[in-house]
């Protein structure tokens, strides 16, 4: 019976998983099925066409496998260049009118280009092994005979059907075929970048060595316009004339030629079928299964929307106020002529006198009220550390001059803003603001812009209630953003709302003594004596992610709860698997309860 009941609870946690995640989930399965589709019908089309049985038998068994392989690469170099056109997707998703659903898959665009990728990498294994199949069935008959003897009679030249893909002086071995016509030379290029880039986009390294990965995957150029000139290369040659030659449906081919001569006298009369050759050709470029008709306009979406990115460096920001925080973290402040923002957006930052052409995305911590734009790093990469240094040595020599470091002119180049799952937190009648460490910056720039309103008198901005849960291993990093959640407070407090927002501060590391005793010493005075805020003291150990989401699930019946997290990937996971638990068990309760999961991804 406790097995009955867990399969049970299992079958429930599957159906609200896929509540949750529905629309990627419908997503997935229509982007699986279409690349289905597309190999079964090229796969089909090229074992049975009438057009490719001369090439069939020239080539062998591995053609179909080939075509209905490159299909699905087709569609999926397709989609992977969309999945990063960022200006169009924080189009979309900044659209007033834009459906949750919509925005919900757009934040899923990073995993869907890893999932094109991994697609890119399969369907191009099968390619190249089948083509190598091909190259070697091909061969054989170049080395026994110079026409191939069909079933039916026909005597045909070899060249006459592989012209287009062989040259005449290059048909003895398969070295000689790859590296000797456009379609196998750039098929070799296409397979060496594309192992280069998959290989550097690795986690290990991607994270230990950014540059890498960077420049690497800047090899897309390369892949790209392989990937045009491999189709034009027309390494796949039909017959043109099947209507009046079709070698595998004679009687049709035969009442064809008899309709055909009606209008001859008996003197002219010519079996049409029997004496005409089949004539060869490629597919000619108009046809619809060539790359550049589904990769050509994807790329020019995206050289639109590079060439919109990269005419931001023209308008540089400047770096006015460096403020350096505990915990090795550099809190920049910036004006950009023309800046406007949403709360919880992020932006690519690119510095000139470290590199030209690497770009890091940091969130923002600035509110859309302020007349500047923010952003805290943490200068632990290469990137970073030599950015902490530029901008000290030039506070330095500001202060040797001025005597004062209020300006310090520095120029950057901003990228954005782009949007992202936070820009949906007043959409909700609940959400809970989840940040690990650092991964606390959009919730900065979201609660800044809740203060702002309250200032102004605006006391409904949609949200109802908010939780804000900041966990990290260092009291320090506390530092970072005290200052602005005192003031949210103190100000929630003066409109009688202090129910509004609780805050929920979790350090997981406590190996200072006199932390230890300090605590024990104030556990009963209201204001705390880590964070400061008053009412919200801090806790210690880790959260009980089950517990407190049944907690507020229960408090709050009938509501729709966002959650949105920015951290690492263990703890979200962790998140995403409790926010399906509860669900779960809130249905259990009749509660109409609803959680639902958001994670930032740049």
């Amino acid at each position: 019976m406790a097995f009955s009941l867990d399969k049970f609870k299992t079958w429930k946690q599957i159906k609200f998983q896929f509540y949750a995640h529905g629309p990627k989930h419908v997503f997935l399965f229509i982007w699986f099925i279409l690349n289905v589709f597309l190999f079964a019908y090229d796969y089909s089309n090229y074992q049975n066409g009438a057009k490719y049985y001369y090439l069939r038998e020239v080539v062998g068994a591995g053609l179909p496998l080939a075509r209905g392989s490159a299909a699905c690469l087709n569609l999926n170099c397709g989609l992977i260049v969309l999945c990063v056109c960022r200006n169009l997707l924080s189009l979309i998703h900044n659209w007033e009118h834009c459906p949750r659903v919509v925005r919900r898959l757009i934040n899923h665009n990073l995993a869907l280009h890893k999932l094109c990728a991994w697609s890119i990498v399969f369907h191009t294994v099968l390619h190249t092994l089948a083509h190598l199949y091909n190259v070697e069935f091909t061969i054989s008959y170049f080395k026994d005979q110079t026409e191939v003897k069909f079933d039916d009679g026909t005597h045909i030249p070899i060249n006459s059907i592989t012209t287009a893909s062989l040259p005449a002086d290059s048909k003895d071995t398969v070295y000689s075929v790859l590296f000797g016509s456009v379609g196998g030379l750039t098929g070799v290029i296409l397979d060496v970048v594309l192992f280069l880039m998959v290989t550097s986009s690795i986690k290990i390294i991607r994270r230990s060595y950014f540059e890498v990965f960077w420049f690497t995957h800047h090899l897309f150029v390369i892949f790209f316009g392989c990937l045009i000139v491999h189709s034009v290369g027309q390494m796949i040659v039909s017959q043109k004339n099947t209507e009046c030659a079709d070698p595998s449906e004679q009687t049709m081919c035969n009442y064809k030629c008899a309709k055909v001569n009606q209008a001859l006298t008996n003197t002219t009369y010519i079996n049409y079928c029997k004496t005409n050759q089949p004539v060869f050709g490629g597919p000619g470029f108009t046809n619809w299964s060539k790359p550049y008709f589904w990769v050509g306009i994807p790329v020019i979406i995206y050289i639109i929307d590079r060439i919109l990115r990269w005419s931001q460096r023209f308008r540089p920001a400047t770096v006015f106020k460096a403020i350096q925080h505990e915990g090795n973290c550099l809190e920049l402040r910036m004006r950009k002529d023309g800046w406007k923002q949403e709360a919880g957006q992020y932006v690519f930052l690119q510095c000139s006198q470290i590199s030209l052409f690497e770009w890091h995305p940091f969130t923002l911590t600035s509110a859309p009220e302020e007349d500047y734009l923010s952003v805290n790093i943490r200068m632990v990469g290469d990137w970073t550390k030599e950015l902490g240094k530029l901008i000290k040595k030039n506070a330095m020599m500001k202060t040797k001059k001025q005597g004062i470091n209020t300006e310090l002119q520095f120029k950057m180049a901003v990228d954005g803003p782009y949007g992202t799952p936070s820009d949906d937190i007043f959409k909700y009648d609940v959400s809970i603001c989840i940040g690990a460490g650092v991964g606390c910056t959009p919730y900065c720039s979201i609660l800044k812009s809740v203060w702002y309103k309250l200032k102004s008198g605006n006391h409904d901005f949609g949200c109802k209630k908010m939780y804000f849960y900041w966990v990290v291993s260092d009291e320090k990093v506390f530092s970072w953003f005290t200052d602005v959640l005192k003031l949210i407070v103190e100000e929630l407090d003066k409109i009688d709302a202090s129910d509004f927002l609780e805050i929920r501060p979790y350090l997981t590391r406590f190996n200072n003594r006199d932390l230890i005793e300090n605590v024990a010493l104030t556990a009963d005075e209201l204001t705390d004596n880590i964070t400061k805020i008053p009412g919200h003291k801090t806790n210690f150990g880790r959260p009980n992610w089950n517990a407190d989401f049944m907690d507020i699930g229960t408090r709050n019946p009938g509501k729709d709860i966002g959650i949105f997290f920015c951290g690492p990937a263990v703890l979200s996971e962790a998140l995403d698997k409790a926010s399906t638990t509860v669900n779960a068990q809130l249905e259990e309760e009749n509660l109409g309860t609803m959680f639902f999961y958001n994670k930032e991804n740049f």
